[in-house]
């Protein structure tokens, strides 16, 4: 039987692909922990290892899952329609985190960003405003305070806070 390729296959391929490049840019930089410290190549190291991580998973579910069927409902059951909404509105807020990050610093960008990021996500599944509320602000709190410890108590990075 042959299994038609599907959007995820070439996602995942093209995932792989840039993830490579990507990966071979770390061989001019130091070891990790070879002065003792992480280093830069330490996250970047880390990020490479989680994505190929990720495509294998993609792949194994892709061709482990039984041929789709032919009726399948496309959109989605809490918002029909999303189409390209979606990934157009994750742009939109990725650019907003930017601007914000430069005029406001860390803490106010990060909490808006993953609380606006989490909100569409978690509504776009549930359709519930109430409970995507709650749990966007959750999420933006835990994501926020763990980033900051993250960057600035575990690696002594400077974080820019609301500085005028």
């Amino acid at each position: 039987m042959t299994r038609r390729v599907t959007g995820q296959v070439l996602f995942a391929f093209v995932l792989l692909g840039m993830n490579t490049v990507y990966a071979s840019q770390l061989l001019a930089m130091p070891l990790p922990f070879a002065t003792g410290e992480p280093g830069p190549a330490f996250m970047p190291m880390l990020l490479c290892g989680f994505v190929y991580l990720a495509v294998l998973k993609i792949l194994a579910n892709e061709f482990r899952s039984p041929e789709p069927a032919p009726e399948v409902e496309s959109a989605l059951s809490a918002i029909p329609r999303l189409g390209i909404v979606g990934p157009l509105a994750a742009i939109a807020l990725i650019s907003l985190f930017v601007i914000v990050f430069f005029y406001a610093g860390y803490i106010v960008a990060a909490a808006l960003y993953t609380f606006a990021i989490a909100l569409f996500f978690n509504y776009e599944q549930s359709g519930s405003w109430g409970r995507s509320v709650l749990f966007a602000l959750a999420t933006s709190a835990v994501i926020t305070v763990f980033g900051w410890l993250f960057f600035v108590k575990l690696f002594g990075l400077y974080l820019p806070m609301w500085e005028l």
